[in-house]
């Protein structure tokens, strides 16, 4: 059985904000392309790849907002948001708060939330810092999130607020959700659990493969690979804004066309794909190899920007 959450409308706020990021980037994109080549244009460049950020994050939020769903079976209740799956193995439920059971159990002070993934948490530090902002950055802020309640972790995977969540007690861990058939919900819960499992489940979570890749813990491996990217953006800076300062023949380069001169990113660009894709392939088993191809990337792009500072040397 399948059990739909009360109704919200987060997930559509949260595609109205990608919505309107997508026209903003259009309109930069398209105001970056009418103008010449130059330092503005590289700084209009940046704008359209940092509005890919919030862009990203709203979409996967609307994502997660509107496939919310609950599901029960014989077997186990799964809570499932996007492409998160938590199982509950129905015998583990051991008790379920509502109402003014759960309003009691709430402290005078606003609880502070912690998100489930790392994503989220620039989103919540923001609505943290500035309250006003809550509502253009926060969408589904009970979806996925954690909180310490009388000494129990509580995640919530909802879309009402605390008080008005079902609580579910189940290993040592209370879960928070927001079917919009509370009853009906309840009443399914208690039939599958009087049935009997088919077989057992165990207690857990499960993320997407990409989500679990160990390379997000890594923070140093993750730096030198996001450095790479930035080092093409580099050789792609100077190039830029260097381009109309320069002669249609550049001297230093047995007169070729000064168009040349965008070789050096495109170098950069390869350079940093080519070793950052073989790199994140032999990355779990060869930690050290996948390191030094990616210091490599930077050790070539470090030696592209040396000429093409050279070549544009007026």
């Amino acid at each position: 059985m399948i059990f739909t959450p009360t109704s919200s409308t987060d997930g559509r706020r949260a595609l109205l904000a990608g919505l309107l990021l997508i026209v903003l980037d259009l309109a930069v994109a398209i105001l970056m392309a009418a103008r010449p080549v130059g330092a503005s244009t590289f700084l209009l460049l940046l704008v359209v790849m940092a509005l890919w950020l919030p862009l990203g994050y709203v979409l996967w939020r609307a994502w997660l907002c509107l496939s919310l769903a609950y599901w029960i079976d014989r077997n186990a209740l799964t809570l499932a948001w996007g492409p998160i799956r938590q199982v509950i193995p129905i015998g583990d439920v051991q008790q379920i708060q509502r109402g003014q059971a759960v309003a009691a159990m709430l402290p005078d002070a606003p609880l502070a939330s912690g998100p489930n993934g790392q994503v989220d948490q620039l989103a919540l530090a923001i609505a943290r810092r500035w309250p006003r902002l809550a509502p253009v950055v926060l969408y589904g802020p009970d979806l996925g999130v954690r909180r310490r309640l009388q000494d129990v972790t509580v995640y919530s995977v909802a879309t009402q607020p605390l008080p008005d969540q079902l609580l579910l007690h189940a290993g040592g861990r209370a879960y928070g959700i927001s079917p919009a058939n509370a009853d009906g919900f309840l009443a399914a819960l208690q039939q599958q659990n009087q049935l009997g499992p088919t077989h057992l489940v165990a207690h857990q979570r499960h993320w997407p493969r990409w989500m679990r890749f160990p390379l997000w813990q890594d923070r140093f491996l993750l730096i030198l690979l996001l450095a790479g990217f930035i080092g093409t953006l580099l050789l792609l800076g100077i190039a830029m804004s260097r381009f109309t300062s320069l002669p249609f023949a550049l001297p230093q380069w047995d007169n070729l066309d000064r168009r040349m001169i965008f070789l050096f990113p495109v170098f950069g660009l390869a350079v940093w794909l080519i070793n950052g894709v073989w790199g994140l392939l032999v990355y779990e088993r060869q930690r050290v190899a996948a390191g030094l191809l990616w210091s490599g990337a930077l050790a070539a792009q470090a030696a592209a920007l040396i000429a093409l500072l050279s070549v544009t040397r007026v």
